[in-house]
């Protein structure tokens, strides 16, 4: 039995387990000259960068301790990947979840991972350790890094406000219940896959009105949700990955290193779609300036070593809480296998039950795909293909209207 020292930034996800099940999912068919005993293969070489992979996590230490040596517990073949990892233990089976399923078309291949050990970012990281395996054979000469002393050093240089409230705010978004307690609710995921067309608009547009892919993103999730919500406002978190913040060469870090910006911005419906992207990027300019992403970790951080797991946990549920209506963006992900065709690609975040929901964003193959993971009923989940049909309708006006200056 081995085991692994955590890191402060792993007890992020630790809080509101029962009700959001911290992890992150990879979704894609596989087709052509795939190789399954190479992908395993793969799999194995990558557990030796992150051997955490194969291990349970304890809360009480903030530990990961080994639990297996194989693939055995973490690879499944011919099962519903949704249904199946509904019995997932984190606290007792690896950290490391995959399935395959062979049809006429490919092989549709999912991944599971924790949110407790990794974020998105490092989710990414790891599918490109994948990547080098399956197309090398080896990831000789990689080596994992986890540590924080990066952050320390850049809490150090940006003294940020903790705000009491920031991260609640008063007028939240939100999505109607449409069901009552005894409707049975089921494990689904959806995706929009935006075309390369209007990929390439939304990238042109952006360039050229001044703004981010991310605040046209952010403005068409909050503007699309405002049509169901009761609200003026746009509150949204927006995870950042703090790996750009971290001087010297680009390491391995399939690691949590992810804070959020929050935005609390004013939004009329009836106005031009303009105007909330432009209110959007106001306040993440104002908030990327003033480093206020920093605040979300900050306390947990400077007070790791001084408090027991209760009290920074509290401390996570202040400034880095389980938001009702919550937004991820996963930016470009860079995947190829060798003599493979990939298609069908999603990247996801957690199974909400609804009326919680998340929208996650993601670029893949020169194409944007919206995407969600819900545990809800039909009429619950066409709710939810609405909210990304609106985004895409909304994206694609914005699109039009900078055309036709």
């Amino acid at each position: 039995m081995t085991v692994y020292q955590g890191e402060p930034l792993n007890i992020l996800h630790t809080i509101g387990v029962k009700t959001l099940y911290p992890i992150v999912r990879i979704h894609f068919n596989v087709a052509k000259g795939f190789d399954e005993e190479r992908f395993k293969r793969s799999l194995l070489e990558c557990t030796k960068v992150v051997p955490e992979l194969l291990c349970k996590y304890v809360l009480k230490d903030n530990t990961f301790v080994s639990v297996t040596d194989s693939l055995n517990g973490v690879l499944f073949e011919g099962l519903d990947p949704d249904a199946d990892s509904a019995k997932w233990d984190l606290f007792n089976d690896p950290q490391l979840r995959v399935y395959l399923n062979h049809s006429e078309d490919g092989t549709d291949i999912t991944i599971f991972l924790s949110h407790i050990l990794t974020d998105g970012a490092g989710a990414k990281q790891l599918l490109k350790l994948l990547m080098k395996a399956y197309n090398t054979g080896s990831l000789a000469g990689e080596t994992n890094h986890q540590d924080i002393k990066w952050l320390d050093k850049l809490l150090e240089q940006h003294q940020v406000e903790v705000k009491k409230g920031t991260d609640h705010p008063t007028k939240p978004l939100s999505l109607p219940k449409l069901v009552n307690g005894d409707a049975k609710q089921t494990r689904r995921t959806a995706h929009l896959t935006l075309s390369e067309s209007l990929t390439t608009a939304l990238i042109t547009a952006s360039h050229n009105t001044g703004v981010t892919l991310n605040d046209l993103f952010m403005a068409a999730f909050g503007q699309a949700v405002q049509r169901f919500a009761d609200t003026d406002r746009i509150a949204l978190a927006c995870p950042t990955d703090m790996r750009k913040f971290i001087d010297g060469p680009q390491q391995v870090r399939v690691a949590n290193h992810t804070s959020r910006y929050n935005i609390d911005v004013f939004s009329d419906i009836r106005a031009p779609f303009a105007d909330a992207v432009n209110a959007v990027h106001d306040a993440m300019a104002k908030n990327k300036q003033d480093f206020q992403c920093l605040s979300s970790v900050k306390t947990l951080v400077e007070n790791y070593n001084r408090y027991p797991l209760a009290k920074l946990q509290q401390i996570c549920e202040d400034n880095y809480h389980v938001r009702g209506i919550s937004y991820t963006n996963f930016g470009i992900v860079d995947f190829r296998l060798n003599d493979c065709t990939i298609t069908d690609f999603d990247m996801l975040g957690s199974y909400r039950r609804a009326p919680l929901f998340q929208v996650a964003v993601s670029t893949f193959d020169n194409q944007i795909v919206l995407a969600y993971a819900m545990i809800g009923t039909d009429e619950e989940a066409r709710l939810g293909n609405a909210v990304m049909l609106i985004m895409r309708d909304l994206l694609t006006n914005y699109t039009l209207r900078f055309m036709e200056k």
